[in-house]
């Protein structure tokens, strides 16, 4: 009964390890049928043929400012008022912020004050000193008057006196008051010269001047106040806020100049050639059709030791702001001739980050391939390296191939 048993249970056992063999089986057999059916990738392929093209070559090139200066407060205090924003485009002597004058405007009004108080004391010191010079050219005058008389009656008496007719005491008092008058009119004069020839407002004016000084300065100052944009361009690097206290010499911010705008190559010593003795250089937009020209206003004679190549800059003019800074552009540089290079559709390119790729078809399988583009045609794009003529490149399809997947080519 025990064998019965066991045999029975090995059975099963066998019978339930066959079961998974076959289900496992079928599984793997489906899933070979799936990827059987899948079957090689349908695409459309031209030739890379050798076509003609001008000799003109293509350079690219960055758009900077033409100028980059800071926006600085002058004064120190807290910001008032802004009056533009970040990404604005401002006019030069623009009042971009405000700060708190209040100080300053107080201050400006107390020495106001103080002006107008000297102006007040040299005004009245100058009258009261051309008073006193009247009074004293009428004292002189009248001692003058004075004196001519006591002189005239002083001989007479003398006369009188050598006649008999008058005592030596009257002689003598008549001889007193000529010379006390004389005295008297000295003094008169000495004082009027003094009053003319000593400036008793110098003192006071050289306060009024320096005063009037301060004035001036303190008006400068308050312009100063008004935060204005020292250049034309587009405001950037703007973050003060409303409210913050600020030091004298804050960069609030920088302001771009974007008219005109400025051009900048690294040139090979291959492309200077090119470019010698020109004046103007035409350029375009990247991924654009608009044309754009530059005039020449710098090219390196020495190249640089660090980078190999040549600086080129050109400024060009930029009224509708279609160009900015950070954008980058296609100088157009070469002659007129034409060359028989080799070619691509432009459709076959697959571009991933800055490299560029085609599908070459070799066999029955889709080869990618790195490649050195050029110039650009009608009709296609010049290929430096990657692609020979004649070979297929993948022109439909391709942008869901991968490196050696099958490939059928269809008409």
């Amino acid at each position: 009964m025990t064998n019965r048993l066991d045999k029975h249970i090995r059975w099963k056992r066998v019978a339930m390890t066959g079961l998974v063999v076959l289900v496992s089986g079928a599984l793997a057999a489906g899933c070979s049928v799936s990827n059987a059916g899948e079957g090689p990738r349908s695409v459309r392929t031209e030739q890379a043929v050798k076509a003609k093209m001008s000799d003109q070559t293509e350079i690219d090139a960055d758009v900077v400012s033409s100028s980059q200066v800071n926006v600085v407060a002058k004064v120190g205090g807290d910001v008032k008022e802004l009056l533009k924003k970040r990404g604005d485009v401002v006019q030069q002597g623009e009042v971009i912020l405000r700060i708190d004058s209040t100080d300053a405007q107080r201050n400006r009004e107390k020495t106001e004050l103080s002006r107008e108080n000297l102006q007040a004391q040299l005004d009245k010191t100058s009258q009261d000193l051309v008073t006193n010079k009247a009074v004293l050219k009428n004292t002189v005058e009248k001692l003058e008057l004075t004196l001519a008389d006591l002189e005239k009656t002083y001989n007479n008496t003398r006369n009188d006196y050598d006649s008999g007719l008058v005592t030596k005491t009257q002689l003598e008092k008549a001889e007193t008051a000529v010379k006390t008058t004389r005295l008297d009119l000295d003094t008169a004069k000495k004082q009027l010269a003094n009053l003319e020839q000593t400036d008793s407002l110098a003192s006071l004016r050289i306060q009024l001047d320096s005063t009037e000084v301060s004035l001036r300065d303190i008006d400068k100052t308050l312009s100063d106040f008004e935060v204005k944009a020292p250049i034309s361009g587009i405001l950037t690097d703007f973050n003060p806020e409303a409210g913050m206290t600020v030091q004298a010499g804050y960069v609030a911010g920088v302001i771009q100049q974007q008219n005109p705008i400025k051009i900048h190559a690294d040139l090979t010593e291959s492309a200077v050639k090119l470019v010698k003795g020109k004046k103007e250089l035409p350029f375009t937009l990247q991924g654009a059709s608009d044309k754009f020209t530059g005039t020449v206003t710098y090219l390196a004679d020495v190249m640089s030791p660090q980078s190999k190549t040549y600086v080129l800059e050109l400024s060009a003019s930029n009224a509708d702001m279609k160009l900015k800074s950070g954008m980058r552009v296609k100088l157009q540089v070469g002659g007129d001739s034409t060359q028989d290079v080799v070619t691509v559709p432009t459709a076959s390119i697959v571009k991933e980050g800055n490299d560029n790729y085609v599908y070459v078809v070799n066999g029955d399988q889709a080869e990618k391939r790195k490649v050195t583009l050029g110039r650009t045609g009608d009709t296609g794009r010049e290929v430096t390296s990657g692609v020979k003529e004649g070979e297929k490149v993948i022109v439909s399809g391709q942008q869901e191939l991968k490196d050696k997947d099958k490939v059928a080519v269809r008409q």
